[in-house]
């Protein structure tokens, strides 16, 4: 074989190897020493059911002081439920408006809806949510609407 031939083999092997250290070095930077953005991708929650209203009669409650009565609390409220839902809700009002009641009765006679002598509406939203989904079952009152709140000092 002559020797420009076997040159020619040495070269193109030569160029072959370095080529593929090349690759391999490339590739073990990427890997190793480039930081890469990978955040996760934002995951879309699935859509919220659709919901319908049923609107309550204001509910009265009386604030005890030691001795007598020392304000009444009336709340207007809305009960937003599944759109599913919705007449069972509104067959069972009346069960409902007792749950609401006995909620805020038990709420103001413990303090936990108020703060002194003020009315927490988060606390009141919470308080009339759990009670709505132990009358009509669990996740079917997704939210309270409180569209009114007065206290009357007596």
């Amino acid at each position: 074989m002559p020797p420009v031939v076997k040159a020619l083999i040495v070269l193109v092997l030569g160029i072959v190897l370095l080529g593929g250290a090349g690759f391999g070095g490339w590739t073990l930077y990427n890997k190793y020493y480039v930081q890469h953005d990978e955040t996760p991708k934002k995951v879309e929650p699935p859509p919220k059911p659709p919901t319908g209203f049923v609107r309550l009669a204001p509910l009265v409650v009386p604030a005890l002081g030691a001795t007598r009565v020392e304000q009444f609390v009336t709340v207007v409220v809305t009960v937003e439920v599944l759109l599913e839902k919705q007449p069972m809700a509104q067959a069972n009002m009346t069960r409902l408006t007792d749950a609401f009641l006995t909620a805020m009765y038990g709420g103001v006679a413990d303090k936990t809806v108020m703060n002194g002598g003020l009315v927490n509406i988060p606390a009141v939203k919470d308080k009339l949510v759990e009670a709505g989904n132990k009358v009509l079952g669990p996740g079917v009152v997704q939210n309270v609407l409180v569209q009114a709140i007065t206290q009357r000092n007596l």
